[in-house]
């Protein structure tokens, strides 16, 4: 018998897989600039970027949880306390992520278990398409149409626009585009830079028409930055037997 040469390809990881390692590098650490003691019990520290990070967001101080009771201009953290902490930075830690169909992503955000008021969601919007390559003398893998939402829960009560792009757009806007900086620095991503991507504000996260919004993406309410990109993801290698 004559055993033809066959190549064993590794199992192909999942899309949805490679985005939550994507994610999860949006972690981040930043030097405390200055720190002033404020009356009524109040710290403000202050850094380059808040990554963004919302209030009652937390944050690492010392390896500390700390919540943070509110961000204002992007480089200005409040937190709780009467004297500035010893440690000279912070670490601003990764988003929530979620996947899957709007159903079954309302039902996991049901079942997270967070005291915190507000928190940041990375939600990878399903059902993806996917264009394979099989070319061998290529390092394309796939093409993957992504629809992401970056979130951060919302208190919609009389809140004008504009306050809700300064408290949650922007952050979420910002967030968004230090994702953008992990793809660009990912071995396993293609190059991008030739790419456009879209970014669509939503101030209620969720279903619209030429009038307005008309239904919430999930049961609660969430505000932040829609991004649309065509992902080129690269071939991890294959194993040639006899």
């Amino acid at each position: 018998m004559v055993w033809k040469e066959t190549i064993f390809r590794l199992m192909k990881k999942a899309t949805v897989n490679i985005v939550k390692e994507l994610v999860n590098q949006l972690t981040f650490t930043e030097a405390i600039k200055s720190c002033s003691v404020l009356p009524d019990g109040l710290i403000q520290l202050e850094v380059c970027n808040t990554h963004g990070l919302v209030d009652n967001g937390l944050i690492l101080i010392s390896d500390v949880p700390t919540v943070v009771l509110d961000v204002i201009d992007g480089t200005k953290i409040l937190i709780s306390g009467t004297e500035c902490p010893v440690a000279t930075e912070i670490k601003i830690l990764s988003p929530t992520y979620i996947h899957g169909t709007v159903k079954a992503a309302t039902s996991e955000l049901t079942q997270i278990s967070d005291n915190r008021t507000r928190f940041q969601i990375v939600y990878l919007y399903e059902v993806l398409q996917e264009t394979r390559n099989r070319n061998p003398s290529t390092t394309l893998d796939r093409q993957v149409e992504l629809i992401m939402f970056f979130l951060t829960s919302a208190k919609m009560g009389g809140e004008l626009t504009q306050t809700k792009y300064k408290e949650y757009i922007d952050p979420m806007d910002n967030l968004a585009e230090d994702f953008i900086d992990v793809l660009e620095g990912s071995e396993i991503v293609g190059s991008i830079e030739d790419i456009n991507y879209t970014i669509i504000p939503h101030s209620i996260a969720g279903f619209y028409d030429r009038i307005g919004h008309v239904k919430n993406l999930f049961n609660d309410d969430y505000s932040g930055v829609e991004l649309r990109i065509s992902l080129p993801l690269l071939k991890e290698g294959c194993i040639d037997c006899k």
